[in-house]
């Protein structure tokens, strides 16, 4: 969990399994993973989930 807070990311696993938060740390309003889970490459995020 580190490596992820210490790059700036919140890094709060998804639920399911699939990805972590890659928000900054004491954001506002839902999780947010803009690189897993992406639909295509044109894609700006991926996973989403409430906090």
């Amino acid at each position: 969990m580190t490596g992820g807070r210490a790059a700036g990311y919140c890094w709060q696993k998804h639920p399911e399994g699939a990805g972590r938060c890659t928000r900054p740390p004491g954001h506002d309003g839902d999780h947010v993973d803009y690189y897993t889970g992406r639909r295509s490459l044109a894609a700006t995020e991926g996973h989403r989930w409430p906090q």
